[in-house]
């Protein structure tokens, strides 16, 4: 999770609108969305300002590692994830161990939100992974 990503995750975990965050700092709300869109650079004096608010260490907003509980959509994401390797495991000979089938889950969540996040554009689907879920499997 880069800088950006971190920043929208940390304030929705505390609970803020852009609304709230840019009255708190004395920006507009549209600002706030920049910065959280890749739109416009993060100064060091805000980063410390917004991890102040957030109550998260600004180390962590640099890292992309503030740990944040999952929501509806991270869920769906993951059940999607979770059918597709069901789907392709139903059509081999021998169901793969456990720990195989978690691995494929983790690896192909994170190479699909990586595609995602590489692609603002982009559409979450786990087919786009069949290739890599084949990879695992054999």
């Amino acid at each position: 999770m880069d800088i950006h990503a971190a920043l929208k995750s940390a304030r929705e975990t505390a609970g803020l609108t852009l609304a709230q965050v840019g009255q708190t700092l004395g920006i507009t709300d549209a600002s706030v969305s920049r910065m959280e869109n890749r739109q416009s650079k993060v100064t060091t004096d805000r980063l410390i300002e917004l991890a102040k608010l957030y109550k998260v260490s600004a180390s962590a907003l640099l890292e992309g590692s503030v740990v944040t509980k999952p929501n509806s959509i991270d869920l769906d994401r993951l059940r999607l994830i979770i059918e597709e390797v069901e789907e392709y495991i139903s059509t081999l000979l021998n169901r793969p161990p456990a720990d195989k089938i978690s691995l494929a889950v983790t690896v192909l969540y994170k190479a699909e939100i990586n595609r995602i996040v590489d692609r603002p554009d982009a559409v979450f689907d786990p087919k786009h992974q069949l290739d890599m879920i084949e990879a695992i499997f054999k």
